[in-house]
């Protein structure tokens, strides 16, 4: 109390100034027509920017919401669409949000908001609307690291179109836009445009769906193949909310597939 005490006295001088001020102020405003209205007009002003700028706010998190129920509600319709396909690879999905996403390095990485309390474990594919994202490579209990196409410490197993060859992915660094794939038969037929596929084989994904497109750039001869840059289907500045995808049955797979090789003369 007594420092308070003393703090007025010391500035005594500016609290009564302030005081003065207001009461200066609100006679003007009460007693002159123009001067009410025009701070009544400025007050209105401000109050109608601020809410709208709290409406937008309330917008983007309704729609952030909105996306979340939306990715869900794909995940459930992606593995309904496959089962009724009856097709001979079956997976389950569910949705994540990317929390964090490089791009500018040779070994990019990937944060999603879901862990192994959410069923996820390493191994899993990433997807965003059909098109190859990447593969977990390690889970916590609330989050999981995965490692995308554009990191250039892993090669991934693409096919051209539905029917043709099974070639290497590989990104080198650089524009993440694009790749390479190599050991691509000489015989060959490539256009710009043709879709480059998942092969299946590797388990982190079912065949079929998109990686990218032959882009418009003539392939590099080496020898009996050919090195093809493609355009990637996914834009990685830009990803936000993916789907994680298990393949039925990998689990059984992986551990057949390590007790033959443990097992092998």
């Amino acid at each position: 109390m007594r420092n308070l005490w003393n703090l007025l006295v010391r500035y005594h001088i500016a609290v009564v100034f302030v005081i003065l001020q207001g009461i200066a102020l609100t006679w003007f405003i009460g007693s002159h027509g123009y001067p009410r209205g025009r701070w009544v007009q400025l007050s209105l002003e401000w109050q109608g920017e601020w809410n709208q700028r709290l409406s937008q706010w309330q917008r983007l998190s309704d729609l952030d919401d909105l996306n979340r129920e939306l990715l869900a509600e794909n995940a459930v319709l992606r593995a309904d669409l496959h089962s009724a396909r009856g097709d001979a690879i079956q997976s389950a999905y569910q949705g994540a949000e990317v929390i964090r996403c490089t791009w500018k390095s040779t070994s990019n990485q990937i944060i999603l908001n879901k862990g192994t309390k959410h069923g996820v474990r390493t191994g899993q594919g990433i997807l965003q609307a059909n098109r190859i994202v990447g593969r977990v490579i390690e889970a916590s209990e609330n989050y999981a690291l995965a490692l995308p196409l554009i990191n250039s410490s892993i090669e991934w197993s693409v096919r051209i179109g539905a029917t043709g060859p099974v070639a290497r992915l590989v990104w080198e660094g650089g524009d993440v836009s694009r790749a390479m794939i190599y050991d691509v038969p000489r015989s060959t037929l490539i256009s710009p445009g043709d879709s480059i596929l998942s092969s299946g084989f590797q388990g982190y994904f079912s065949p079929g769906l998109l990686v990218g497109s032959v882009a418009n750039e003539a392939p590099d001869f080496d020898g009996q193949f050919l090195n093809v840059p493609i355009s990637l289907a996914v834009d990685f500045r830009a990803i936000r909310y993916v789907q994680i995808t298990a393949i039925q049955g990998q689990v059984e797979i992986d551990t057949l597939s390590n007790r033959r090789g443990h097992n092998a003369p």
